[in-house]
């Protein structure tokens, strides 16, 4: 296969193996090959890092280059911007004078303290469900519950667009798993309906948030489903959990479904600046994840550190609602100025704001030159999302700055018009 500098790794890797290349050692080579070619034209971003750790501006270092150029950062999930906040990291610090670095073990092994039980008690009183179960992480979390849950004769139907920690763990499960159109209601009923009778339980999985496209789950229509059909379901709020609903309870509590939700899972490296992840549901299952989920139960804890973190920044959530209205009104600025001048944001209501440039090659450069202007995003392809689907991501988080934003959206605005992203009609 020729190689260019703008193919997605991705697809090349896919196009090896429909060509029957099996040899792990000659997919290797191909895509280092690829990743050269981009590097040269300074086109790979995936090697790029912080010379100082996350905040909304930083100096971002070029590790192909060891070049450094000091960036606003918009890449990161620290929405409420509480990972900098002096409140978390001086509560954070005395934490570990007193409990020390590391748990040393998994859950199940004597490695959890006092510290994982007051997360979980926190958050089940936020959530309102009978008992939460703390994971090391949230990808470790919805592997473990989506592996551990499904019985022998079930079904898993998840939205298309779930994260891969969704797939990963239905893949694990070794059950039967169908996708439903993405946030396509209709879809997903004529599933439901074709499967009815077929199996002993069915489990029906979304996310309230999407990561990749930053919009929003149809959360109310899915649980009216619940009156026609028997399922259970499951609801990943790892972009939504802290920042939505009352005192940050998240998208279920929000739009009043909590109750109809039989598993809330998030993670707590987002709005809660640290590491980790939960499922809240029934006691009696929590205890079947509890014995059964490979990834708790095999996993080390997450540290002391991070789980004062966690408690430090419900703390902060709690008292502070000012957090909150802060990062939805520069989320809606942001947006509103980018559709003004013409970019293409899909269906994105959340702070996740999607740039869609479906050609590969205008999408990477772009992607260079708003770096060149001092503004960091990654790009995002195939397999992230569909071939025709490339996009940068834009995450609004609390610390960012008005000014910030507007520096942001000038560089966007004269990278944009100068590929051709948007029309000097449309307002560049």
């Amino acid at each position: 296969m020729e190689l260019n500098s703008s193919m997605a790794i991705g697809y090349v890797m896919k196009k090896l193996i429909q060509e029957g290349v099996t040899d792990f050692d000659k997919i290797a080579d191909a895509l280092q090959e690829l990743k050269d070619l981009q590097n040269k034209e300074e086109l790979f971003s995936y090697d790029r890092f912080t010379e100082s750790g996350s905040d909304s501006k930083a100096t971002v270092i070029t590790q192909f280059s060891n070049q450094k150029k000091e960036c606003i950062l918009w890449c990161l999930n620290h929405y409420l911007g509480l990972n900098r906040n002096p409140n978390v990291i001086a509560k954070t610090k005395a934490v570990i004078e007193k409990f020390g670095t590391g748990c040393g073990t998994s859950a199940m092994s004597g490695g959890m303290s006092s510290l994982h039980k007051e997360i979980e008690t926190r958050v089940k009183t936020m959530l309102g469900k009978e008992r939460v179960i703390l994971f090391p992480t949230g990808y470790s979390a919805n592997l473990g519950a989506l592996s551990a849950i499904p019985g022998k004769n079930d079904l898993i139907l998840f939205d298309h667009e779930s994260h891969a920690s969704i797939i990963d763990g239905c893949r694990l499960s070794g059950k039967q798993w169908l996708a439903f159109h993405h946030n396509d209601v209709e879809n997903l009923e004529a599933k439901l309906k074709r499967a009815q009778g077929k199996y002993e339980n069915i489990l029906v999985v979304v996310e309230s948030a999407y990561s990749m496209s930053g919009d929003l789950c149809p959360i109310k229509e899915i649980v009216a489903l619940k009156k026609k059909y028997p399922f259970y379901l499951y609801v990943d709020e790892a972009h939504t959990f802290g920042f939505y609903g009352e005192n940050g309870r998240g998208y279920c509590q929000e739009n009043g479904v909590a109750e109809d939700v039989d598993f809330i899972m998030s993670t707590l490296s987002k709005s809660t600046a640290s590491i980790g992840g939960f499922i809240a549901t029934k006691e009696k299952y929590c205890t079947l994840l509890q014995c059964y989920a490979g990834s708790y139960l095999f996993q080390a804890c997450i540290s002391p550190g991070d789980a004062a973190a966690v408690l430090a920044s419900l703390d902060e959530i709690e008292t502070n609602p000012g957090l909150i209205r802060d990062l939805h009104a520069k989320s809606a600025y942001f947006r509103k100025n980018l559709l003004e001048s013409g970019f293409d944001l899909g269906r994105s209501q959340s702070p996740i704001v999607p740039i869609y440039v479906p050609e590969l090659k205008s999408l990477y450069a772009f992607g260079r030159e708003i770096f060149d202007n001092g503004i960091f995003s990654v790009s995002v392809a195939y397999p992230a999302v569909k071939l025709t689907e490339g996009r940068l991501r834009f995450i609004v988080n609390t610390s960012h700055t008005y000014q910030q934003i507007d520096r942001t959206l000038e560089v966007l605005k004269k990278v944009g018009s100068k590929y051709g992203i948007i029309s000097q009609k449309d307002g560049a």
